[in-house]
């Protein structure tokens, strides 16, 4: 059995059927997707314009996260769940598209790259919060999340609307 098996018999499961034949369901999943991205990637986007220290230069990165946190975590779990029923639904459309693989790796890549942000520099914030310069590495990972989150949602709305 290869992949594109599993995929397809992911995709034609009752739940799968039922959420890409409804004409209410996949277009609320949809919906509860994006605003998941929205409010999840818009405050990632908060943090890594401070990182790059093109503003909000009165906020230290700490403040930023610590006081959205569970907005950040709530949007991302709406935005992760949604999307692991919407590609239930069109696991086998996804699977072949190439749009949907950059989108994923552009994800994998924003994963690593906010994993290294944790890891590397969240336990130094007291070192280098300060009205000064952050740390070159850190620059470059605010950078690098832009990057990244631009790539998903780049292709994610590619794959959208390039599926046929």
């Amino acid at each position: 059995m290869t992949l594109l098996d599993i995929c397809q018999w992911i995709q034609d499961t009752a739940i799968g059927t039922a959420i890409r034949e409804s004409i209410w369901t996949f277009p609320a999943i949809e919906t509860v997707h994006v605003i998941g991205l929205a409010v999840s990637v818009g405050i990632l986007v908060l943090l890594d314009i401070r990182l790059v220290g093109a503003g909000f230069r009165h906020a230290l990165p700490s403040q930023i996260m610590n006081q959205l946190k569970t907005w950040y975590f709530t949007g991302f779990l709406a935005m992760f769940i949604s999307g692991v029923l919407l590609f239930w639904s069109e696991a086998a459309k996804c699977y072949t598209s190439p749009t949907f693989r950059f989108k994923i790796l552009f994800l994998v890549l924003a994963g690593l790259n906010a994993a290294f942000f944790e890891v590397k520099y969240v336990p130094q914030y007291s070192k280098w919060e300060s009205p000064g310069p952050f740390p070159t590495g850190a620059k470059m990972v605010g950078w690098c999340s832009i990057i990244c989150w631009l790539g998903v949602i780049g292709f994610g709305r590619w794959t959208a609307y390039g599926m046929k």
